[in-house]
């Protein structure tokens, strides 16, 4: 198993770092708030001011897909690509941190298990990276 997570260590990193961009994305674009999408389309005015609300989350998400295309070029794809699954914990996490969304303890269970998944698939190389 740390033979696995040294040979793809480069791209578990940046794997992460990308899960946590497409979380921050996500989050950003909540922030937005543009439940009302046909008010914004009325005219230039409206789709300028949606297009100014959802531009951090585009920018910040696109940032996380870059590191992403990046890091899968550090390991082997099925390793390195259950790493995305990582968003769905960082989105639990910020969520419950600036949305003040509930934890309950079915999420923590389904979360735990995604960690223990990401880390027995990391761990589960058999091939050699670059």
């Amino acid at each position: 198993m740390l033979e696995s997570l040294k040979r793809n260590g480069k791209g578990i990193v940046f794997l992460l770092i990308s899960a946590m961009c497409l979380s921050i994305g996500q989050l950003l674009w909540k922030f937005a708030n543009v439940s009302d999408f046909g008010a914004y389309l009325t005219g230039i005015s409206g789709i300028w001011t949606l297009f100014v609300k959802l531009l951090p989350g585009f920018i910040v998400y696109g940032i996380g897909a870059v590191i992403m295309t990046i890091g899968l070029g550090y390991g082997e794809l099925s390793v390195l690509q259950p790493i995305n699954c990582m968003s769905y914990v960082f989105g639990l996490i910020l969520s419950a941190v600036f949305l003040t969304d509930p934890i309950t303890p079915l999420m923590v269970v389904g979360e735990v298990i995604i960690m223990a998944g990401v880390v027995l698939i990391g761990g589960s190389s058999g091939g050699e990276a670059k």
